[in-house]
């Protein structure tokens, strides 16, 4: 079965990343279809994080889009420990 993953910011649902499809050796045939499977990242995109005047979105918090480590990371607990 092929997959394509979707990533969407949580709050607003716009289109973060579109991902190429993971093909099986099926794909291309009469009637194979492509399952798309979307996840949800960050909270919301910069266009409606900073547009809303009302803060409805962003709540006058920042945000990170994804729980990848970042080097900005204030966490301590993310860095590598030598």
């Amino acid at each position: 079965m092929c997959y394509q993953l979707i990533e969407r910011y949580s709050a607003c649902h716009c289109l973060y990343y579109q991902h190429a499809v993971d093909r099986c050796p099926a794909y291309g045939q009469a009637g194979h279809h492509v399952t798309s499977r979307t996840i949800s990242v960050g909270y919301a995109c910069p266009k409606h994080a900073q547009s809303s005047s009302s803060g409805s979105y962003s709540g006058g918090q920042s945000y990170s889009d994804s729980g990848y480590y970042s080097s900005h990371s204030r966490d301590s607990s993310y860095r590598q420990r030598r």
